[in-house]
């Protein structure tokens, strides 16, 4: 069943022109909008990427490089799920990627795996109260050259789209909304490539979540620049969600979206389900269970 629905999910997964508006198509033009939470699409966690894709049917189109990227892209990964929460270690390893980026200065691979290594450190110094800003600005530039370098790798759209979420809340309404326009069209061109990845999954879904509850204001601003404002439901976010858990159910941050949908759409007794799972859960993240708390059910 999933299998359908992934090659069913990628065929229907077109990447609109960079000079266009990415005409998704849950999209349609609107006005008449509630207001909700701002418009944020930064994760707080990601699960391993050890793991490139997760489906049994397409060639990792990561490793379409040379036998030494691959074999060190590989030490890289393992070695990366061992060290990211240590906040330390990750700039050792931080300055082990610049290093090999400036031997290798055209391999993708290397480069996204670099703003990887950014974003976590981003992470430490935001739970730290530290602000992250100027380091993953930076990504965000890495990010894009990884994109132009690789246009045809999924991973480079990912961690792309993931810097734009990721750096959103430093922004105004105008270029949040701006972002989010980027993020869709990258999140799509990722799963267009891969669509058995759980993260690229979940994004789309945290997109249409995003833009169910987007505010009236943000809705106005967002007719001015583009002429019309992105729609979408969250009975769709909750379809990518749930599409997310079946290929990662130990992902605490795409089940606790689940519940927010459930809860949404007035599913209490589903959200509560998915709420004990949870609270079940060995090492489920406080902050997570503080949100789980939070809704009430």
């Amino acid at each position: 069943r999933l299998e359908r629905e992934m090659a069913a999910l990628r065929s229907s997964l077109v990447a609109p022109a960079p000079s266009a508006l990415p005409a998704a198509d849950h999209t349609s033009c609107s006005t008449d909008l509630d207001e909700e939470d701002d418009f944020q699409l930064a994760l707080e966690s990601i699960p391993s990427q050890c793991s490139i894709h997760q489906g049994p049917d397409i060639e990792c189109d990561d490793m379409q490089c040379s036998k030494e990227i691959a074999s060190l892209c590989r030490e890289l990964d393992d070695k990366h799920d061992k060290i990211k929460h240590d906040e330390a270690l990750c700039c050792d390893s931080l300055r082990e990627m610049k290093e090999l980026n400036g031997k290798h200065p055209t391999s993708p691979q290397l480069r996204w795996r670099l703003v990887r290594v950014m974003f976590e450190i981003g992470k430490h110094k935001s739970r730290a109260g530290v602000s992250a800003k100027e380091i993953l600005t930076e990504a965000v530039g890495y990010a894009k050259e990884a994109v132009e370098m690789g246009d045809s790798n999924s991973k480079c759209h990912l961690w792309y789209a993931i810097l734009l979420g990721d750096t959103c809340k430093y922004d105004d309404t105008k270029m949040k909304l701006t972002k989010g326009i980027e993020f869709e069209k990258h999140v799509k061109r990722s799963l267009e490539l891969d669509p058995y990845n759980s993260t690229a999954l979940h994004l789309l879904g945290r997109y249409c979540f995003e833009v169910s509850g987007i505010k009236w204001w943000e809705a106005k601003i967002a007719v001015t620049l583009f002429g019309c404002v992105p729609q979408s439901t969250y009975e769709e976010a909750l379809e990518y969600f749930l599409k997310a858990a079946d290929l990662n159910s130990e992902w605490a941050e795409n089940s606790l979206f689940i519940i927010k949908c459930q809860v949404a759409l007035g599913r209490t007794q589903e959200a509560s389900t998915w709420a004990g799972k949870l609270r079940g859960r060995p090492g489920t993240d406080p902050e997570i269970l503080a949100q789980i708390d939070a809704l009430k059910l």
